[in-house]
């Protein structure tokens, strides 16, 4: 039979559970907020786009950024970047480029953003950059046909509209076939909740936060209830 050891005055050497209360409800509180941080990660990457023309070929690529859950009721922000990686044969530069973001949400909606050069931007030769920008689009429950408690997963593509000038005996302005990618996923929800219906596939990050503020609730208690078991009754000494 196991016996609990004894040290000086009959007291037990077993460490009470109740110093260790402490880290266990730091612990229960930082992982729920782990969590949050998780779901709310963002979401980065590169698009590829190039085009074989008659007199030469262009390349480009398009950095982008945005969170990968957005709320309806907020804006959606894609921060974009144009890199000219290449221009060959008689394509001398680029003039008028847009880069057009959409997002398909579901197969009845989409949302549209862009951001285009102006008459004071610069033409755009091999290794020019232009931006960072930001491209806002609002996120409503017209536009998205969401309803509270609905989440879906959206698609997003990036397309570049451009001009560019064939330089030598041509001289002429020709407007470059559109070029566009698909980014990485979105997950596109109105106020989520552990009892809500989708109209596509949920993410299981949406619940991961309240999943872990449960378990440290339950870690809390079991905490609370062995301190309370492993107290020892006080002798009263004469």
């Amino acid at each position: 039979m196991y016996r609990v050891k004894k040290g000086p005055g009959g007291r037990s050497n077993r460490t009470p559970l109740r110093r260790f209360l402490p880290a266990l409800l730091a612990l229960a509180l930082l992982i729920p907020f782990q969590g949050v941080s998780a779901a709310g990660q963002t979401v980065s990457g590169t698009i590829q786009l190039s085009n074989t023309l008659a007199y030469g070929n262009t390349a480009y690529s398009v950095d982008y950024s945005y969170p990968s859950v957005a709320q309806v009721g907020t804006n959606l922000t894609v921060k974009v970047s144009l890199h000219v990686i290449a221009l060959t044969g008689l394509v001398e530069y680029v003039n008028q480029y847009r880069l057009h973001v959409s997002v398909a949400v579901g197969t009845q909606h989409v949302l549209t953003g862009d951001v285009a050069s102006d008459q004071n931007s610069s033409h755009l030769y091999p290794g020019s950059t232009w931006g960072p920008f930001n491209i806002t689009i609002p996120l409503t429950e017209s536009d998205t046909g969401l309803v509270k408690g609905q989440s879906v997963n959206g698609t997003m593509t990036i397309a570049l509209q451009d001009q560019i000038w064939y330089a030598g005996n041509i001289g002429v302005w020709i407007t470059e076939p559109s070029m566009q990618g698909t980014a990485e996923g979105l997950v596109i929800q109105d106020g989520v909740t552990t009892t809500s219906t989708s109209t596509g596939p949920i993410s299981g990050q949406n619940y991961l936060p309240y999943a872990l503020l449960a378990f440290g609730a339950v870690l809390v208690l079991v905490a609370v209830f062995f301190t309370r078991g492993s107290r020892a009754p006080k002798s009263n000494q004469k």
